[in-house]
């Protein structure tokens, strides 16, 4: 758990069961309280929300693992990925990706993060 004065720029947050990473922090200073306002983009959906909390307010931190793959081939609706160290191959769907389809290339290296497998 992390607070919400601790929540910035980078970190990844679980918010209402989805994940958000952190685009933009503002700590408001008020008469009896201060506020911290987020800016936070969903790491699934891509859509960002702005959402105000109260400075005592505490965050589930995201732990995101990262591995190196390669892009293999697609087959169907399904596109299969290489982990570099131990050779596992890993089929992801379009949803899964989202526009990324657009820019994979045969072969190509990329860093492909998880969040509880």
């Amino acid at each position: 758990m992390i607070g919400s004065t601790e929540a910035r720029k980078g970190v990844v947050i679980e918010l209402n069961g989805k994940l958000y990473q952190v685009i933009d922090y503002q700590h408001i200073k008020m008469k009896r309280t201060a506020l911290v306002r987020l800016k936070l983009r969903d790491i699934v959906g891509g859509h960002t929300i702005e959402q105000t909390f109260q400075s005592d307010d505490k965050f589930v931190r995201a732990r995101l693992d990262y591995r190196r793959m390669q892009y293999l081939y697609n087959d169907g609706g399904l596109y299969y990925f290489m982990d570099e160290e131990n050779f596992e191959q890993l089929p992801l769907s379009a949803a899964q990706l989202g526009d990324g389809i657009n820019y994979l290339k045969d072969g190509m290296s990329l860093e492909v993060s998880s969040y509880k497998e």
